[in-house]
């Protein structure tokens, strides 16, 4: 141990103090750049979700870290994959999920995008966050083609829903069958 204390590490060297901490799950390590390399997919079929920042519309968006999706998203993206109807509900809860997930970090990941790219400092009050999923069957669909190449999902506060996937999943159902379904008043309480 006492070998070791004394070797010189370039990650702790380079270390700041007063770096922000991200939640669990979230590397920063990625968006190095052009240097950088995105984190490899898992192998288990787990989401990998890439946080990309930009200025406005139009404007070039900038790698600025990752997160490793966990047993809720892989399951939405799975039934997102692989659900014979109602894709689109599974598709806005992930992309739900996602933007919760990114405003609950907001003020950290706007300090680790400006220290990155200091041309963002000037617009850091008003940053535009998205994400882009990297999973094996996702990118196995979108090579053999039964699905559209997916591009970066570009969130906003409003995408945040109050409800849960069964309460989404009955209003798109009653979509689709044009029923109003009379009763119900329950659930959707957590």
């Amino acid at each position: 141990m006492a070998a070791s204390g004394t070797a010189r590490c370039p990650v702790v060297a380079m270390g700041r103090k007063g770096r922000p901490t991200m939640p669990q799950g979230m590397q920063g390590g990625y968006a190095q750049g052009a240097q950088g390399s995105p984190p490899p997919v898992p192998p288990d079929g787990t989401p990998m979700f890439y946080l990309y920042v930009r200025t406005g519309p139009g404007k070039p968006s900038y790698p600025v870290s990752a997160m490793k999706g966990d047993g809720q998203s892989k399951g939405l993206v799975n039934a997102w994959l692989n659900s014979p109807v109602a894709k689109g509900v599974f598709k806005d809860r992930l992309d739900s999920g996602m933007a919760k997930s990114i405003y609950d970090s907001e003020r950290r990941l706007a300090q680790m995008a400006t220290e990155q790219y200091r041309q963002l400092k000037d617009s850091k009050a008003r940053l535009q966050w998205g994400f882009k999923i990297m999973q094996q069957d996702l990118l196995r669909k979108e090579a053999a083609g039964e699905i559209e190449k997916q591009g970066i999902v570009w969130v906003n506060k409003a995408m945040i829903s109050e409800g849960n996937v069964l309460d989404q999943a009955k209003k798109a159902a009653e979509g689709l069958l044009g029923g109003g379904g009379g009763g119900g008043g329950g659930g959707g309480s957590k």
